[in-house]
């Protein structure tokens, strides 16, 4: 057995019965962590990123460190120590991140929860059930940004939820060290659990590599990080008392509407908002919120979407719904907080322990909102004209390697009593770090339906049913996946997100790993596959792609593929089209002030979806994220898709048919730590030549936007912003030119 295979699997908390008394022979204390209780109150911590006071020096120092990224498999290059001490109220966590070459530490300013890969930062994920599944995660950059969340190796960083706590960095000319003090309050734990708490700890650090290093043997081919966390031991009598915030808000706003042939029209309004939160015990919170501000600082970024009958999905940026939307995550989307689209109350009950995580959110949404009616080849649209109750639950049980658990969501129209309800159990077996298996069946029953106008009402009961079933294995040589989906098309979750229904589909992938070969840190050789059925039986997609992935220095990565003889159908009683395509993509990490770089291009053969033909062409997208101060973040984004179209029959023109092109401007100015100004730019466009369609198609279509925020943050719940947005559109033929312009004020303080 490799000694560093040895090594690694003694400081996981796994450990075979021979192993552990071999630890226990070996070390005086327990491997893992071991928290450090203070008793003397004469000396504080004081939070300062310094690691100076004495307690410090009687914490013990955990030190063993691994390397994931470039290559895995091997000690750290660089030292890491931290340490933890605790009193009645809080826990503490000092880390020093040895560095020889200091003067190359990257420490920009960054916003919450925008700390990016580039940077040198640690994250704490703490684990207080001690399962393995789930973990609150805390970042902090080398300047002192922080970014926190919950992180499940299902779902990755959740980066919603908030915690009030302190952190603080200083930069020494050995490197640079790291101070956490969080409150025992805002961690979510079973006071009474038999289990330990688990920690990992990740360091990352940029130069001409992107280290990884993390304080488990953590390796690539890994799909449970936190399989790899070890032991917080002496950490006794913790508190579970009562606490609680409540947290007013005020928005001020005046708005102007513009719209070509109608007077211009002006409103303002004040509304007053308020959020409750209360948690009886460590393990359970209750919140609440009464007439929500849900303007969104942050704004949706633009997609292609042209070239689609598919809804496209947005991800949920309303404050209240964030909090805990790690436990409503399944396999598939049934839960999407974005469709409550105007709610005036919210209700939530959460529970996190050892053995169950349960969530509940009911809400009163205003009527008005939009409706998806999936089905196999588009995404139809109905308006809820009713007012609606819409409840999700979510409960998730562990044993051991297995997690098993059900959802259950509800929308009743208020009037007509009308619903949708969705039921059903899903599970995850991680076998081990390496292999992985979840699935999910739901059934759904509606009698919500639309009429001729559009509009949700009281119908006839229809029945439908949705399976997910997923597979993943991997390891040093290999790595495998395969998916199988089924969904009828009468299955509809009005709570979540499902674009499409009415189809079977398989997914595979095959991946040779070919590890370190000359200046790549992985060469990735790879087979993909897709078959996919509609109800009815017809093909709708078969694909077989082979392709080759590399990565190398510079946090660098590239991949091309190729999709030959693809086959694909985009209207029931419409034609399989075979297709060619050539794919390719890049990113990398040149350096301190272009942190950032990645761009994707697809060549090759195009459906047009609105004339249902095969043309020519592509779709590119491009990003970059500019650091040219420290002060100053810089990200552009610009996508563009195009389709050039042959004469035939009846059209005897050719040429480009279809273009459209989507860019994104965000630009932060970081004053201090605690204000900033950002502007975001956004257009939209999309080009049609009418010549080239046999039916009506809108020439020309415009949107923008544009938002500038100036933010101070005094602390988590305190905030303020003042800002202004300008957008508009126009579809000249079809709709008037618009354009809206408001100025607003918001301001939160938590009590």
């Amino acid at each position: 057995m490799p000694i560093l295979t040895f090594v690694k699997r003694l400081t996981r908390p796994s450990c075979s019965i021979a192993l552990s008394l071999l630890c226990n022979i070996n070390y005086a204390a327990p491997a893992g962590f071991q928290a450090y209780p203070i008793t003397d109150k004469t000396q504080p911590i004081q939070v300062d990123g310094k690691l100076d006071e004495a307690i410090w020096a009687k914490a013990a120092a955990f030190d063993t460190f691994y390397q994931t990224q470039p290559v895995d498999q091997q000690k750290a290059h660089l030292k890491t120590e931290v340490r933890l001490a605790y009193d009645e109220k809080y826990l503490y966590v000092g880390i020093k991140a040895y560095d020889d070459k200091a003067a190359l530490i990257r420490a920009p300013f960054a916003r919450r929860d925008k700390i990016s890969i580039d940077q040198d930062f640690v994250a704490l994920y703490i684990d207080a059930s001690g399962s393995h599944k789930s973990s609150q995660v805390f970042y902090v950059n080398a300047r002192g940004a922080i970014m926190d969340g919950m992180y499940s190796d299902m779902t990755g960083d959740d980066t919603a939820p908030d915690y009030d706590y302190q952190v603080a960095t200083a930069i020494q000319d050995d490197g640079w060290s790291a101070e956490y003090r969080i409150p025992f309050s805002e961690i979510a734990y079973d006071k009474n659990a038999d289990k330990p708490w688990s920690l990992l700890v990740l360091r990352n650090m940029m130069r001409d590599q992107r280290y990884r290093m993390y304080s488990g043997g953590v390796t690539r081919a890994a799909s449970c990080n936190l399989c790899f966390s070890d032991e917080i031991h002496g950490l006794k009598n913790l508190p579970s008392g009562m606490n609680w915030s409540i947290t007013p808000q005020i928005v001020s706003r005046r708005s102007r509407d513009e719209q070509s042939g109608t007077p211009a029209s002006s409103a303002s309004s004040n509304q007053l908002s308020l959020d409750m939160k209360f948690r009886p015990d460590s393990a359970t919170t209750f919140d609440a919120t009464i007439r929500p501000d849900f303007s969104q600082i942050e704004l949706d970024a633009p997609q292609l979407s042209g070239n689609t009958r598919f809804s496209i999905f947005v991800s949920e940026k309303k404050p209240f719904f964030l909090e805990g939307a790690d436990m409503l995550k399944t396999p598939m989307n049934v839960i999407s907080t974005r469709s409550i689209s105007n709610p005036d109350a919210g209700l939530r009950y959460t529970r996190r322990d050892g053995e169950r995580d349960i969530s509940i959110l009911t809400a009163r949404d205003i009527a008005g909102g939009l409706v998806l009616l999936p089905n196999s080849y588009y995404t139809g649209l109905a308006t809820r004209s009713e007012d609606s109750i819409a409840t999700d639950a979510r409960a998730n049980f562990h044993f051991g390697s297995l997690s098993a658990g059900a959802v259950l969501t509800d929308r009743t129209l208020s009037q007509s009593k009308a619903y949708n309800r969705v039921f059903g159990p899903d599970f995850i077996w991680q076998r081990n770090e390496n292999e992985m298996l979840r699935g999910q069946l739901l059934v759904s029953q509606t009698t919500a339906q639309a009429n001729a106008d559009g509009n949700l009402v009281a119908g006839a009961s229809t029945r439908g049913h949705a399976a997910h079933l997923e597979w993943s294995r991997g390891n040093d040589s290999w790595a495998m996946s395969a998916t199988y989906k089924d969904l009828s098309k009468d299955f509809r979750a009005d709570n979540g997100f499902f674009s499409q229904t009415g189809f079977r589909s398989v997914n595979a992938e095959l991946v040779k790993k070919f590890g370190r070969n000359g200046i790549f840190h992985e060469v990735n050789p790879y087979l993909q596959l897709e078959y996919k059925r509609d109800s009815l039986g017809n093909i709708m997609g078969r694909s077989l792609i082979p392709g080759i992935r590399v990565a190398s220095h510079y946090d660098s990565s590239a991949y091309l593929a190729f999709s030959p003889a693809s086959q694909s159908r985009v209207s029931e009683t419409g034609e399989v089209f075979s297709s060619n395509k050539l794919l390719a993509g890049f990113g990398v990490s040149p350096g301190r002030q272009v942190a950032r770089v990645s761009a994707d291009l697809t060549l090759g053969d195009v459906i047009d979806i609105d004339s249902n033909r095969l043309g020519r062409g592509g779709t590119m997208s491009s990003s970059a994220k500019l650091r040219l101060h420290d002060r100053f973040e810089l990200e552009p984004n610009f996508a563009i898709n195009w389709i050039n179209q042959t004469a035939i029959p009846g059209l005897t023109q050719s040429g480009r048919a279809y273009t459209e092109t989507a860019f994104q401007l965000n630009s932060v100015l970081h004053f201090s730590s605690q204000d900033n100004l950002r502007l975001i730019y956004q257009r939209g466009h999309v080009w049609r030549n009418p010549a080239l369609y046999q039916k009506a198609v809108a020439a020309d279509s415009e949107r923008h936007i544009s938002s500038l925020v100036y933010t101070h943050t005094e602390s988590l719940g305190r905030v303020a912003y003042l800002g202004w947005t300008r957008s508009g559109n126009e579809t000249p033929g079809l709709t008037a030119k618009r354009q809206q312009n408001e100025v607003f004020v918001k301001l939160s303080w938590r009590i």
